[in-house]
């Protein structure tokens, strides 16, 4: 193909790749009947985003990122979807005189010509990769179908009837119902709030661990809605006065989620909360986490040792399964046997063996955990020591030549040793299970594209203990970044190495947690010192510090 070595030769006077590489590469291509870029993405020698603002730049024409929030549904909605979808285009901009298309595939400008003439404007191409075209194309989708079922009813229409004792349920409901599921996975939210007031419902997605409004519906269509979750959870339609909670799976762009549904009955009726669980995500890397120095040093050695117990321990939210998972992925080999239990399995791991508890059928985590110990395990991992017993059973599978993985709900790592003789643990017991206790939190991830840098000011260097002003970033706000400044998540850690002295410390007959923490001081990282080093390695922002020194 002359294009493969156009662009090649292109590439080598980039700097982006030798010519000797560009050669290679050129003839692989060549010999595959694929384009250039796509072959660098898949041998990992460009990034996808990176190969595309390099064609774009080769083609002359611009590269764009486009967040969900920029695109106009109507717009859209003046072509044909399945044409658009076809040619990998979407509609993001109109004026009196030009129409911009997003294109995913840069081989078919000349087919796109032809839109043209059902506008009769100018157009302009800007560039992306195919996956972000691919995913703005489903949102588009999903927005115009809750629009054509909000503009099929009235507010007159019975949505929801009941005949012969049955529920009957329209079918745009089920659309409208699935469309906000598929717009929930799109946006990466971890959470759905539809929350019913006087006038209307309110439908809010958690992005990045922020609440944000998405949309309305009217309140005479809610309960049709709301029966729809509840039937696709297995929950009780008739039950409107106690809460509820159930299960949804779907598979959605080829891949598995678990919704878990939660019903709480207000004022206005019953509010719906869905917690969204991507089964199939894998995360191998301590470092995506934001375990890395002399952290991940610490963790792994932690991870090395025989036997005992190693707590995670932080808010709801603040990451500690994905951590858990993570740590067990890094200790998965074929030579160890691995039993976990969960509540719920958030995560399936090849080679794992994966336990759901279920009260109902008195699978608890401590009935788990008694069976598990005759199952000859090396590792045992246990989603969280909420009891006594549970918290009892870990500390003698410990004791006894196993590694034992939880999380706890406890403010720091110190607080864990105070959590654990309040359930009744005896405090040599204590002192000999506990290997180290892990606090996390999650902060916000500074935009890397719009990201300003900036001095210090004599208020922030008090906060952050400097004695000379030091370069920082500050938040801005772009397109990529949905304009909050801010792009992703990433963990701030406080590790907890019980060493002999600590040891001492727990053994003494007059332990306090004060006692601990002082001598801890000046021999861990805390929490707002890892939070502090994000900051001046330019990841996070004094906002996001401010905010997590609220909470801890």
């Amino acid at each position: 193909m002359i294009f493969n070595e156009l662009f090649g030769r292109f590439l080598s006077e980039k700097g982006d790749i030798t010519r000797a590489e560009a050669a290679e590469w050129v003839k692989k291509a060549d010999e595959n009947a694929s384009p250039l870029h796509a072959e660098l993405v898949k041998a990992k020698i460009l990034s996808e985003e990176g190969a595309y603002i390099a064609l774009a730049e080769y083609l002359g024409v611009d590269y764009r990122f486009c967040q969900l929030s920029e695109i106009d549904p109507k717009l859209v909605g003046k072509f044909s979807l399945e044409r658009l979808m076809e040619l990998q285009a979407v509609p993001v901009e109109e004026s009196a005189s030009a129409l911009t298309l997003l294109c995913g595939n840069p081989f078919r400008f000349e087919e796109l010509r032809s839109l043209r003439f059902e506008t009769d404007k100018e157009l302009k191409f800007v560039l992306s990769v195919p996956s972000q075209v691919a995913n703005i194309l489903e949102y588009v989708s999903n927005k115009l179908q809750q629009v054509s079922v909000l503009t099929d009813y009235s507010a007159t229409d019975t949505d929801i009837t009941e005949a012969d004792g049955e529920l009957s349920i329209d079918a745009p409901v089920i659309k409208l119902g699935d469309s906000i599921l598929k717009e929930a996975v799109s946006r990466g939210a971890s959470d759905i709030h539809i929350e019913p007031f006087e006038a209307e419902v309110v439908i809010r997605f958690r992005i990045d661990g922020r609440l944000t409004r998405i949309d309305t519906i009217p309140v005479h269509l809610y309960p049709a809605l709301l029966a729809r979750f509840k039937i696709m959870a297995n929950l009780n339609i008739a039950q409107r006065r106690l809460p509820q909670d159930g299960k949804i799976g779907l598979s959605i762009n080829d891949r598995e989620y678990d919704f878990r549904v939660s019903t709480m009955p207000t004022i206005h009726g019953e509010k719906l909360v869905i917690r969204i669980y991507n089964i199939g995500f894998s995360n191998d890397d301590m470092e995506n986490l934001g375990i890395t120095g002399r952290q991940k040093e610490l963790v792994e050695g932690l991870l090395s040792r025989p036997h005992g117990i190693i707590l995670l321990t932080g808010p709801t939210g603040s990451g500690k399964s994905t951590s858990l998972y993570t740590f067990l992925r890094y200790l998965n080999t074929e030579d160890t046997n691995i039993i976990t239990v969960e509540d719920p399995v958030e995560n399936e791991i090849a080679g794992i063996n994966q336990i759901q508890v279920n009260p109902k059928a008195n699978l608890t985590f401590a009935t788990a955990l008694r069976s598990i110990l005759r199952q000859d395990p090396n590792i045992i991992m246990i989603g969280e020591i909420r009891d006594e017993e549970t918290a009892q059973i870990a500390t003698r599978a410990a004791i006894t030549g196993h590694l034992v993985l939880s999380s706890i709900h406890t403010n720091d790592a110190v607080g864990t040793v105070t959590r654990l003789i309040d359930m009744g643990i005896p405090k040599y017991l204590v002192a000999d299970s506990l290997l180290g206790a892990i606090s996390q939190r999650l902060v916000r991830k500074l935009c890397p594209r719009c990201r300003k840098e900036d001095k210090t000011t004599v208020y922030e260097m008090q906060m952050l203990g400097l004695e000379q002003p030091a370069p920082i970033y500050r938040a801005v706000g772009c397109p990529y970044c949905n304009h909050t400044g801010y792009f992703g998540r990433i963990g701030v850690f406080e590790i907890m190495i019980v060493d002999e002295r600590v040891r001492e410390i727990i053994a003494e007959p007059g332990f306090t947690s004060e006692k601990l923490n002082e001598y801890l001081r000046t021999n861990m990282q805390s929490l707002e010192d890892s939070a502090k080093q994000r900051i001046l390695n330019g990841e996070t922002t004094l906002e996001e510090f401010e905010r997590l020194a609220d909470v801890v």
